[in-house]
């Protein structure tokens, strides 16, 4: 698999050079494709970027090139089609500003443009993967058949985003905020303080990890948590590492790490529910088949957790308070209100929120999946999402007949779980730079 980095000159618009060097280490991508640059900023990019490099503005059409089971070839200019040569039946990753995606302005839906090449690159290629700088990230829109993955930037509220992509069977690709450079990468470290530390001398993360709790704890607005996060966090992106900021309060609770999947944001389903049980170090799920019978898993899981759970039992998810355990507690309520108490005797903690509060990571996503393969987890499923996999289910409630890939969808379902696992075991094996119950306690004198 190759890691390719996607910037755009509107990405690095306003940004030093410093700030696209953070980008790209940030990424540490095979190969950088720059797109819709000025001259200076060409030769800016060009200067600060250390990996291999393709400009497509001044690319001649065609790039070639080949990576351990993989054939890149960078296709800018259709008359180029013919002089594609591939290497046998290696599998084919094809990145073009050829296929673009037009808006209908009076129906408002999308639609592709100059597919035409589409057919001729599946007569060439036995095992073909398409990617379009054209197209927003996150965005697959399909053509006769074919996946066309969006590698574009995205821009929401102002805010423009750099998409790098880690290839393969199932392309994953992820995006960040480019204003999250510097300083202001640092979690929670908006604007405001950026400034407000600035005119105190400190204006970048390496200022930033020279500090000393202490330092910081004089300035209007910064307490004894935001002194200890800032300082940890700059350290875990410079060493590349996890640190503990506080004592760990689940050490001696009873763990069991939880993830649902629905049909939707707004589920009428819950399909699978995924556990592990740290005590027992048990991975088990639930999954319903059969749509109309959509109160069975809720009780079968209820069951479970009255049978193992305990009065030292705390059930973790991401984003589990507006989410899963939300979901959860009305399904129980519609489908299970008899053994609403077991449910309700648990305690729950949102993993994501008690991560920010105990940890400092080396990421600037609060995506799990991102955030595990941040701190060293190999995934085992890559490329699907949850508005995939519940599109999926969805098509399948409407047509029963419609087979999925049960397999693949458990695995996806336990991935999240074992994520979480991972991130809660390197938290607690980490070590602590400042202990922020200490700093509390010199804050408070």
């Amino acid at each position: 698999m190759m890691k390719i980095l996607h910037l755009p000159g509107e990405s690095v618009r306003g940004y030093s050079g410093k700030d696209v060097r953070d980008i790209i280490s940030y990424f540490d991508p095979d190969l950088t494709i720059t797109s819709n640059m000025i001259d200076f900023q060409r030769k800016k990019v060009k200067d600060d970027i250390t990996c291999e490099f393709i400009d497509l503005d001044i690319l001649d059409g065609l790039f070639e090139k080949t990576v351990g089971n993989e054939d890149l070839i960078v296709l800018t200019k259709e008359q180029c089609l013919s002089d594609i040569d591939l290497n046998g039946d290696k599998k084919t990753i094809i990145m073009t500003d050829l296929i673009e995606e037009d808006m209908d302005p009076i129906t408002f839906d999308y639609q592709l443009t100059n597919t035409s090449i589409i057919d001729d690159l599946e007569e060439k290629c036995i095992d073909l993967r398409l990617f379009s700088t054209s197209i927003e990230a996150g965005k697959k829109p399909t053509c006769k058949g074919q996946t066309i993955y969006g590698l574009g930037t995205s821009e929401n509220m102002g805010d423009v985003k750099v998409p790098c992509v880690l290839t393969g069977d199932m392309p994953h690709i992820e995006t960040l905020d480019v204003s999250k450079v510097g300083i202001s990468a640092v979690p929670g470290l908006g604007r405001k303080f950026s400034t407000l530390l600035e005119r105190r001398g400190i204006s970048s993360r390496d200022d930033l990890c020279a500090c000393e709790p202490s330092d910081l704890l004089s300035c209007d607005g910064i307490g004894a948590y935001r002194s200890t996060k800032w300082i940890s966090s700059a350290k875990a992106m410079e060493d590349q590492k996890v640190y503990r900021i506080q004592k760990d309060d689940l050490r001696a609770k009873h763990r069991i790490f939880i993830d649902i999947e629905t049909d939707s944001l707004n589920p009428s389903i819950i399909w699978h529910i995924g556990i592990f049980d740290d005590d027992r170090g048990v991975y088990e799920y639930f999954l319903e088949k059969e749509p109309a019978r959509r109160g069975r898993i809720i009780r079968r899981f209820v069951d479970h957790i009255e049978e193992i759970g305990g009065k030292d039992t705390v059930l973790l998810a991401w984003y589990g308070e507006k989410f899963d355990f939300y979901h959860l507690e009305n399904f129980i309520d519609e489908h299970s209100p008899e053994k609403k108490s077991a449910w309700d005797d648990t305690d729950k903690i949102d993993f994501m929120k008690w991560v920010d509060d105990h940890a400092a990571l080396p990421c600037r996503s609060s995506k799990l999946e991102n955030v595990a393969m941040r701190i060293g987890y190999e995934p085992d499923l890559l490329g699907l999402d949850g508005g995939e996999v519940g599109k999926m289910y969805s098509e399948y409630m409407e047509d029963s007949k419609k087979e999925l890939d049960w397999e693949k969808l458990k695995l996806y379902g336990k991935e999240d779980v074992m994520e979480m696992k991972y991130i809660y075991d390197r938290i607690e094996e980490a070590p602590m730079v400042y202990d922020l119950g200490d700093i509390k306690k010199v804050y408070r004198r």
